[in-house]
């Protein structure tokens, strides 16, 4: 479960400015974070549930993690909402049924044992069913069918949700919060789009597993309660620490801050947008390792008729014959004879583009495996070996489009990583948290980490 932050030194480092102080003395109360408490059940949970195979986090790491989503979560939905945040939830699942999947997860994760024992003490996750009215394949099929429509996404027209929304599938009775149903439109807005898509397709026994499956999952969190694990007030809290996560995560990849090859971030396309030719001058300066590249290569080659006669030339370099002896030997190329010799190859007119760029791409010292050759005029297909025996490194200019992309991307990445963490310091100088080191055991001092 990834409950911490993405640095926990920058959390402690900036707690130390925060407005805590060791002012709770309630049992059973670890914190409050502007006002809104946090039980220590809830945190032992939340280490329970973040332990790796071989450690448990300490509980300051966990409780310096939750505030750390709890400032900057409640700082994205303020500044930009969850619709900004979350713009792809249909693609999975709304956000309010993402939340509870995580949250049922959760609670499975740590409770995997009790909660099986328990089901089982009643009879089975069957015994709290009271009616099932599952439809066949031909009336799913009119309900969620697309029929004769043509639609672009899986969404249900407004009069199939509705009618989707009457259908009650099951009627359940659960330990703790008692009588409840669940109906075919929740069913849908819980699938993904290839559970959607089994459902149009009329897949009854698809269904039915589903709707079991969300029974177990409705089971579980009314269980925690009933148990006596989290009182109502703490699985709310729970719900909120997970959502706050998710809102501190939107908001990292939102300022391109956590690498996505699905999403391309504005904020960090406008900071580059905005970098002027003296800041890639100086960083270009700052950076020249960075833009070096091959200028050329000397290299030697060995050319072969035929596979065989590659694999043979290939299996004498293995064996540390010279490469210069096997090319005269073998070589078909009018350079045999200087052991394949090709000097120093560089971006020139009248170069074989493909042998010149399977050169550059080859360390030094080390033959290439046989490469077959792109077909020429007329149709003959030959096979390479190409040793590289030297490079040569230059730097790129600097009025490269290569150079101001990469120098642009970088110091985007440098003033979006500057504004969030000036961001943090702001959220953490304003926050009001306070402490109880006797439920804890730790103090504000442990927490900043000083």
């Amino acid at each position: 479960m990834r409950w911490l932050g993405l640095s926990l030194l920058l959390v402690l480092g900036l707690a130390a400015q925060a407005a805590s102080r060791d002012s709770l003395s309630t049992p059973g109360l670890a914190a409050r974070i502007d006002g809104q408490p946090v039980s220590l059940r809830l945190l032992q949970l939340l280490q329970a549930s973040a332990a790796e195979p071989s450690a448990t986090p300490p509980l300051s790491k966990v409780l310096a993690s939750l505030i750390d989503n709890r400032l900057l979560g409640e700082h994205a939905r303020a500044q930009y909402g969850d619709a900004a945040l979350f713009p792809n939830t249909r693609v999975a699942f709304t956000r309010e049924v993402a939340l509870e999947q995580q949250l049922q997860a959760l609670l499975r994760q740590r409770y995997r044992a009790e909660l099986e024992a328990s089901l089982a003490a009643r009879g089975g996750l069957a015994q709290l069913v009271q009616a099932r009215r599952l439809p066949q394949a031909d009336a799913l099929l009119a309900l969620l069918g697309q029929g004769e429509r043509v639609q672009l996404d899986d969404s249900l027209s407004a009069a199939q949700l509705a009618r989707a929304q009457d259908w009650v599938l099951l009627d359940y009775r659960l330990p703790g919060s008692g009588a409840g149903q669940l109906r075919l439109a929740e069913l849908w807005q819980a699938q993904n789009v290839q559970g959607r898509a089994r459902l149009r397709a009329g897949d009854v026994d698809y269904l039915a597993q589903q709707a079991m499956q969300l029974l177990a999952g409705r089971y579980s969190v009314d269980w925690v309660v009933e148990a006596g694990k989290l009182s109502p007030a703490e699985l709310g809290a729970l719900r909120q620490v997970l959502l706050d996560r998710d809102r501190r995560g939107a908001l990292l990849q939102l300022l391109g801050l956590e690498a996505d090859m699905h999403y391309d971030s504005a904020h960090l396309k406008a900071l580059a947008a905005s970098v002027s030719a003296a800041e890639i001058r100086r960083y270009y300066r700052q950076h020249r390792a960075d833009f070096q590249q091959v200028t050329r290569v000397r290299a030697r080659h060995i050319r072969c008729p035929d596979q065989a006669c590659a694999d043979q030339a290939s299996a004498r370099l293995a064996r540390g014959e010279a490469f210069a002896s096997v090319a005269r030997q073998l070589s078909q190329s009018e350079d045999a004879a200087s052991g394949g010799q090709l000097g120093w190859l560089a971006v020139q007119p009248g170069q074989a583009a493909w042998l010149q760029q399977l050169a550059f791409a080859l360390p030094s010292g080390q033959p290439s495996r046989p490469v077959r050759s792109p077909p020429g005029p007329d149709g003959r297909s030959d096979w390479e070996i190409v040793l590289v025996e030297a490079r040569e490194l230059g730097l790129q200019p600097l009025d490269s489009e290569g150079v101001r992309y990469q120098a642009r991307q970088a110091l985007a990445r440098e003033k979006a990583a500057a504004q969030f963490q000036a961001l943090r310091a702001r959220l953490y100088r304003q926050a009001d948290i306070e402490l109880n080191p006797a439920a804890l055991g730790f103090g504000r001092a442990e927490l900043q980490g000083v």
